[in-house]
């Protein structure tokens, strides 16, 4: 278990980073998009409906993105190796995050979503196959297992830290919280920019 661990800690700490920012951005789109962009908090207003309508159209509008993205992955892994293709992702994601703070009008919200598409695309598929091509085949299931810890903490860890912050440091901005968010899948990125190839063990 500690040989598995050792072999996949580089791209543990990415997706910890990685999942951060995206349980930063479920947690708090609909406060921020109805705060920031619709200009209410009032949860009994039409503004705040229309707010969180819009949230679901912006992530219906990445998630099917990502899907029809992942078709070109196998054709893009013969242009880049898994490793720069997912650090790449995650750049844009990060962008796509980062847009998020400056954008005041709804509409625009959708180049940020396209980037986190882009982002959630690679997420929701490199890392995996990466997975498989390092783990031998008699050690599949083990290593699928410590990976899914990779995805885990990190929501534990956004349970606590992010809403922490955001009382304590962010005096309730969470605009700020998501803005961490875009951080930490730039440092998720830049990391992943530096993980070597490894091959099973």
């Amino acid at each position: 278990m500690i040989k598995i661990i050792k072999h996949l800690l580089p791209l543990f700490i990415v997706q910890f980073f990685t999942w951060l920012a995206l349980f930063s951005l479920w947690i708090y789109a609909t406060p921020v998009i109805t705060r920031y962009i619709f200009n209410t908090t009032d949860a009994e207003s039409n503004a705040f409906e229309r707010g969180t309508t819009w949230v679901g159209i912006c992530f219906a509008f990445y998630s099917t993105l990502a899907a029809l993205l992942a078709f070109a992955i196998p054709q893009l892994t013969k242009c880049f190796s898994k490793y720069r293709l997912h650090a790449m992702a995650l750049l844009i994601g990060s962008i796509g995050l980062l847009l998020i703070f400056f954008i005041k009008n709804q509409y625009l919200l959708f180049i940020s979503f396209a980037f986190i598409g882009i982002g959630w695309s690679s997420i929701s598929n490199v890392p995996y196959s990466i997975i498989s091509d390092m783990a031998p085949e008699t050690k599949m299931t083990a290593y699928f297992a410590v990976f899914n810890f990779s995805i885990v903490i990190p929501q534990i860890t956004a349970a606590f830290l992010l809403g922490f912050l955001t009382r304590h440091y962010f005096s309730g901005q969470t605009i700020y919280t998501i803005l961490t968010g875009g951080i930490s899948m730039f440092i998720a990125a830049c990391i992943m920019f530096f993980v070597k190839e490894k091959a099973a063990e």
